[in-house]
Order: C-alpha cells, then structure tokens, then sequence
C-alpha cells in the first residue's frame, strides 16, 4: 500500500457511491416469472437463479465501473451472490475489505494504509459495523480522504458510537450506507407504507445532525430521496415505488456538488436490489 497521502487541498471533485445489494437476490416483479429473488443461487442454472444469476445488479454495477470519478463503493448485505468479491469482478476496483456482517468497502485506486473494522453496537445476532479507511483519490495516492461504510439496526447507539469513532478521523471524511432511519420531513402519509412509529428512526439522524455531518441528498435535492424499498405489492405510489429514505451519504469538511440514485427499477418491476444505490458528487471545502 502507499505510503500515508495527504488530506487534499487542490483535489478536483470527486465521487463515492452505496449500495445495499441485498446479496444478490434482488426483488421479482409483480409478473416475472423468469427468475427468483428468494433464492440465494446464481450459478446452477438447472435451478431458478436470483437476480445476480440473470444479471441484473452486474448491470448496474458496470456503470459504477465506467464512472472513473467514483472513488469508493460502500455495500451492505454483501453475502452470497452480492459478496465484496464478486461485486468487486464487475468494477473492477483495486481494493476491497472484507465484510462483516454483510458490510464492506471497495476503493478504486486502494486505500493508503490498513482499513478498519469497527464492532458498532449488537442487537441478538445483529452486528452493525463502520468499515472503511483512508481512500485514494487517484492512481497515484498523493491525496487521500477517510471514508467509511456502515449498515445500522441499533440505530441510536450505533449513530453515536459512529460520531464518536470518526472524532478521531482528520477532516474532511465521510460514512455512507443503510442506516435504516429517516426523518417526518421524507413521509408522506397518502403514500402507503411511508410512515413510522419509531422514535430511533428520528433520534438516530438527530445524532448525526448535531455533529455537523452533512447530509448530500438533502443538501443538494429537492425531492423526497427515496431509497427503499423496491417493487413491494401495497406500498409506494403508484404501487410498487420506493417509499422510504434510509440510505445517505453524510460527511464533515466536504461540501456536497451533486447526488443522484442509481438501480432505481420503474414501480413494480424486476429490480436489482430491495434498495437503490445514491452516488454523491463531493468537494474538499477551500
């Protein structure tokens, strides 16, 4: 690995996209037939396959690939077909941490110096990790930014315990993932399945707002940013579309250019995860 960059002053803007890649599976739907999101294989195609098999979350990632100013992927649920290592066969990045818990980090032109794994918080089996480390910007790894990803189901301790550790991280940084909360301000109470009687939800963000991290969608979008979930008979309007904002791009000493979602599948159809990717367009603060 290279020896440690510099926090950049003179980098150009930059990108770094997530993507909860539900392992592959995907989500049928409502009148496919061709293929099984409730399966885990993808390879014996003497059997139903799931949505890697058939190829849809490679469709996807190739874009990923072809964008050469995306610096870092964050995934979450990265097991079986999603795993780091077949997801790193399609972009084909330099280097990949493992996953924990179905969470890791891929970095286009590697990382300067060893990435870390973070045990967040536990609920029963569930284990919620900050994965990541400094990123390199370009091919040469003369400047570098901390960047991390995350997939949270204690979500107000892990959000705190996430500001907490990244105290230590020189700024600018960021976190990225599914961090399976959102605010009032993204419901729509006419949009079925939207709301949520979950105060963490709320209180988890609340975390993260207070410690000054910036939140890209928001800061650059006017729409709702829904991210999740994809293709559920009864939810979303019309029925099938997206109904919740749980995935985000938060960073401190960055300052937000851009933000757009990707693998968005149209309202009831085949789609390539139950979530879609967000790519953030990124810019050192002068």
């Amino acid at each position: 690995m290279a020896a440690q960059p510099s926090t950049p002053s003179t980098a150009t803007n930059f990108k770094v996209a997530t993507w909860n890649v539900r392992s592959g599976m995907g989500v049928a739907g409502f009148t496919t037939t061709a293929w099984d999101s409730n399966t885990t294989n993808c390879t014996d195609s003497s059997k139903p396959m799931n949505a890697w098999g058939v190829g849809l979350p490679q469709a996807e990632l190739a874009r990923i690939r072809s964008d050469t100013s995306i610096v870092a992927l964050a995934i979450q649920e990265a097991w079986a077909c999603g795993s780091p290592s077949n997801v790193n066969s399609v972009v084909g990045f330099k280097e990949s941490t493992r996953e924990q818990n179905g969470t890791a980090l891929l970095a286009r032109y590697g990382f300067a110096g060893e990435p870390t794994y973070v045990l967040l918080a536990t609920k029963g089996r569930e284990e919620d990790w900050l994965i990541g480390g400094r990123v390199c910007l370009n091919a040469s790894c003369s400047e570098s930014i901390p960047m991390f990803s995350t997939h949270w189901s204690s979500l107000v301790e892990s959000a705190r315990r996430t500001v907490e550790v990244l105290r230590a991280q020189p700024t600018p940084h960021l976190f990225m993932g599914d961090l399976n909360a959102y605010k009032v301000d993204t419901w729509n109470p006419s949009v079925p399945c939207t709301g949520s009687d979950d105060p963490s939800r709320v209180q988890a963000l609340d975390v993260v707002e207070a410690a000054a991290y910036v939140d890209a969608w928001k800061t650059t979008q006017s729409s709702e940013g829904w991210t999740g979930m994809a293709t559920r008979n009864g939810c979303g309007i019309p029925n099938g579309n997206l109904f919740k904002r749980i995935d985000y791009v938060f960073s401190n000493g960055l300052r937000a250019v851009s933000s757009t979602r990707f693998a968005r599948a149209a309202p009831g159809a085949d789609s390539p995860s139950d979530h879609v990717g967000l790519i953030a367009e990124l810019s050192p603060v002068h």
